[in-house]
């Protein structure tokens, strides 16, 4: 019984341990979420102007890849670590929907990076990885798009990210940036419209010379791969809270289970131990066969 509370006890030292070093990366992470929802406050605001920039009348994703007579690109931005929830396999599952010869994957991120040069070797283009040592930001935007459109023979190019809604919702979304020849096609044809939005807002445009307007391209394909890039992040802290959450209960169940086992045990053993003294007591009481005769266990034995 004892090599057996020896092992139930040092479970629970290592339970404990283990416990207290899992609630140090749950504080840490949620340090930085805290600071990351700061940072991502105004998504919205600075997204709704990018859109009416890269906004198609009508997009067919089916239809896009069918009649792609150049490279589609993917820009799959995942994780650097695990922990991550689905974060990572819901990109890899899409990219399995999209594959042909016209498409190449760009990963960010090290987990990214390792999964998707096994999984789709014909498709791998190259891949980007960020420490996460500091926040997302323009430089790092700027980066991304340059080294996404980097890739030959160019036709498109899509963010996949995760998109944070909540602590425990992290959706799957897509972020078309078109080359600068489709962006001014696009122009040309809201120009065309009866919206007097879209009119004003495509003839502003294109008004502009040509390095002005590749400026204004540049810049705001920089602000969705940053919006990408912030969201993605966001997701992942909160998802990696919520799998440290998981983490917490499953060591404090291991835990309970492993006391119950260990108190179990150890009543056992007292059990046993009362046993063997209940049973010397009756043995050393008086045995008249014997000539053996005590009234006290305590008291020296007498002959008669």
């Amino acid at each position: 019984m004892s090599g057996k509370l020896r092992i139930y006890k040092d479970k629970l030292e290592g339970y404990k341990k283990f416990y207290s070093l899992v609630k140090t990366i749950k504080m840490v992470t949620l340090a930085k979420y805290q600071q990351t929802v700061v940072r991502t406050k105004t998504r919205d605001a600075s997204v709704r102007y990018t859109e009416k920039c890269f906004a198609e009348a009508s997009f067919d994703e089916a239809a896009t890849i069918k009649a792609a007579t150049k490279t589609l690109v993917y820009v799959t931005i995942g994780t650097n670590r695990g922990s991550c929830g689905s974060l990572n396999s819901n990109s890899y599952k899409y990219l399995e929907s999209v594959t042909t010869k016209t498409a190449k994957f760009v990963p960010i991120g090290k987990k990214s990076n390792d999964s998707i040069v096994r999984l789709f070797p014909n498709n791998f283009a190259h891949g980007m990885i960020n420490d996460m040592k500091q926040p997302m930001h323009w430089a790092y935007a700027s980066y991304v798009f340059e080294n996404a459109f980097a890739v030959p023979e160019v036709e498109r190019v899509q963010l996949y990210f995760s998109r944070y809604m909540s602590v425990g919702v992290q959706r799957p979304s897509l972020y078309n940036l078109p080359t600068m020849e489709k962006f001014l096609d696009n122009m040309n044809e809201q120009a065309c419209t009866d919206d007097k939005d879209k009119v004003a807002f495509a003839n502003a445009v294109l008004d502009l010379d040509e390095p002005t307007q590749k400026d204004f391209y540049e810049f705001h394909g920089t602000l969705m791969t940053l919006n990408a890039l912030c969201e993605n992040e966001l997701s992942e802290l909160a998802a990696r809270i919520a799998a440290v959450e998981g983490q917490l209960t499953n060591i404090m169940q291991l835990q309970v289970m492993t006391q119950q086992l260990y108190n179990k045990t150890r009543q056992g053993s007292i059990t046993a131990s009362l046993i063997e003294i209940i049973s010397a007591m009756n043995a050393m009481e008086g045995n008249a066969a014997k000539g053996v005769t005590k009234s006290k266990f305590w008291d020296a034995s007498a002959r008669i």
